[in-house]
């Protein structure tokens, strides 16, 4: 629970009198009656445990304020009876409306002071302040503090609202937003935070983010209690080991290692306040509050120059200090000069800087978002922020896996996005459907190209083409397996009905090569020596693949026939039945010791000869040999 009000209205004497517990833990606080800074306390209700955190309420500490009021889940909004609504009531209001707070009492303070006219005066008064804000139909209950009048209806009042809270979400990825860092001698290193969603246990591995610094948890403590586990929304002090409290302050946030990103860039949808003091401009400085920090932020009006007092849209900041965001998490903008609040908005995911009134995109993280083969977009598509920022979770899952080419599982776990369960899936990689078939049609528009300029090959060689891409090697085989048009053919991508056809004059000169080589069977010809003769690279390697023609290594070419007759000898004569080196096989063949090499480490690759050392035995003798 977290308190709200102007000064003097008695928040903290309220929050003593309830718990037991006065907040107020600095001597400049107790001394001068006055709530500086955030205070914390607790009290037990039938249907549980409530942490309260106490924030000031003076107009100069809203930053400790807003500090305090971005993690709580109902809020206790207290107005003095004797003064009403007054300026840090209705900022606070402001706030908390921002924020979406729906849950929480109105405390009438001080109802001892005022006669029963004015008390019904100022309740229609603070009923009619609350239409049209998040806190509408807050229940006012007139309370004394001093004489305990009613504090046991305002007791069972918020009994009930621990009944009406929805029920705890626990997962696996805890954040804790820091709102106090203290040492405490023998045990060292203490923040203290309210837990976000998962769980932190005794021993766990952290880290403090944005700094990246790893800790370790030694000890946790709740309500003054030494605890195992600390669960979801409850109040913590977490004692850590490795890291020092001079690098730690208020705004960071504690998180297991590489599951809750921090971002310097955001792209977010804000709501102008009617009452705004000036309009959110292009090019101006703001104040963002988001958890427990407190930041500067760049200001990028998207699609327009300046959102107007009362007017919503679409906003790029670039943070003076990096924090975290989950989707839709709200945020608190003021001014960074009149101290007045702006206006709120939802996070919708992290940004790409942008320039101009065309939104065009700027950084070498651009490239990141960007299909390899086709002219990148030159501008932010307000469009598709416009559907994310109206998105469930499951669906956005799914406009951001368009972004770019793929994702990775790691990644999509780290933004805590679901599978959709329209993406596609290989291994580690995931793939908006979109994305996914403008793949495939570059893939075979890229291959069908190829043919047209190179119709003696097979295709691109696979390696070249798969490069061009920049996909992963297993992201890249799934796709070709997958796109029904496209097939791998000795190393080179194919379109399928693509065949290798030679011309009556072709057939000549392919003709014209067996006849070469065949003069000396032996000592096959280089590509080299070739293509000194006059013959076509293309052509000798169309006759390859359509088996015509045999490369060799070294890059000499043979033929099937010159091979086949090859083989016979070996299988048939006795000097090679019982293993053979390699002068043996070069002296039959009355060849160089090059060309027999070659001969003799094609049939290795093939598996017609066996290497061991410098013998080589037989082994599986081609059918058609």
């Amino acid at each position: 629970m977290g308190t709200a009000g102007h000064i003097d209205h008695g928040k903290t004497t309220l929050i003593t009198a309830l718990t037991g517990i006065n907040p107020d833990r600095l001597q400049e606080e107790q001394s001068r009656g006055m709530t500086v800074d955030l205070g914390f306390a607790w009290f037990s209700l039938p249907r549980g445990n409530v942490g309260v955190v106490d924030v000031p309420g003076h107009h100069r500490l809203v930053k400790n304020m807003l500090a305090g009021v971005g993690q709580v889940d109902f809020v206790l909004l207290v107005i003095a009876a004797d003064d009403g609504w007054m300026p840090q009531t209705q900022e606070h209001v402001e706030i908390l409306h921002l924020y979406g707070i729906t849950r929480g009492v109105v405390a009438l303070t001080k109802a001892d002071l005022v006669d029963p006219e004015w008390l019904e005066l100022v309740k229609t008064d603070i009923q009619e302040h609350l239409e049209k804000t998040s806190l509408q139909g807050f229940p006012v209950i007139p309370v004394s503090a001093v004489s305990g009048y009613n504090l046991d209806v305002l007791k069972e009042a918020l009994n009930d609202l621990l009944v009406s809270l929805p029920p705890t979400h626990q997962d696996d990825n805890p954040l804790l937003w820091i709102d106090r860092v203290f040492t405490i001698k023998g045990a060292g290193t203490v923040v203290t935070g309210t837990l976000l969603d998962g769980d932190l246990d005794v021993g766990m591995e952290v880290v403090v983010q944005p700094l990246g610094h790893k800790a370790r948890i030694r000890t946790l403590q709740t309500q003054t209690k030494t605890v195992d586990k600390g669960v979801p929304h409850s109040r913590l002090a977490v004692n850590l080991a490795g890291v020092e409290k001079a690098s730690l302050t208020r705004g960071m946030y504690l998180a297991l290692p590489h599951r809750r990103p921090h971002f310097s860039v955001i792209n977010t949808h804000v709501t102008m306040l009617p009452q705004a003091p000036a309009a959110l401009e292009t090019g101006q400085q703001v104040k963002l509050y988001v958890g427990t920090l407190e930041t500067l932020a760049a200001v990028k009006v998207l699609g327009a120059d300046k959102l107007e007092p009362d007017q919503a849209g679409y906003v790029q900041f670039e943070l003076e200090i990096p924090g975290h965001f989950s989707f839709q998490d709200r945020f608190i903008l003021r001014h960074s000069e009149l101290q007045d609040n702006l206006g709120g908005g939802t996070f919708i995911e992290e940004g790409i800087p942008v320039r101009g009134v065309n939104l065009r995109l700027v950084g070498p993280k651009r490239l990141q978002h960007l299909f390899p083969f086709e002219k990148p977009q030159a501008h932010l598509d307000l469009g598709k922020l416009e559907a994310k920022s109206a998105a469930t979770l499951e669906t956005l899952s799914l406009l951001r896996a368009e972004d770019r080419t793929y994702w990775t599982k790691k990644r999509f776990f780290e933004e805590g996005l679901p599978i959709h369960p329209e993406l596609i899936v290989l291994d580690d990689y995931v793939m908006g459907p979109e994305q996914y078939a403008k793949v495939q049609r570059y893939l075979v528009t890229a291959v069908e190209e190829f043919h047209q300029a190179n119709p003696l090959t097979p295709g691109p060689n696979k390696e070249t083409l798969r490069t061009g891409t920049s996909l992963p090697t297993r992201l890249f085989d799934h796709i070709v397996s997958q796109t029904p048009d496209l097939q791998e053919v000795r190393g080179a991508i194919s379109r399928r009905q693509h065949q290798i056809t030679l011309s009556d004059e072709e057939m000549e000169e392919l003709q014209a090569i067996l006849a070469l080589i065949s003069k000396t069977p032996y000592e096959p010809p280089n590509l080299n020596a070739l293509l000194e003769q006059g013959f076509r690279s293309e052509l000798i390697f169309a006759g390859g693949h359509l088996g015509h023609l045999v490369p060799l290594p070294g890059e000499h070419w043979t033929s099937p026939q010159i091979l086949a007759d090859i083989v016979a000898i070996i299988f048939q004569e006795e000097a090679f039945r019982q293993g053979f080196e390699l002068g043996v096989f070069r002296d039959r063949l009355s060849t160089s010791r090059k060309f027999a090499l070659a001969f003799l480490e094609y049939f290795d690759a093939q598996g017609i000869t066996k290497r061991k050392g410098d013998v080589r035995t037989l082994g599986k003798r081609p059918s058609n040999s």
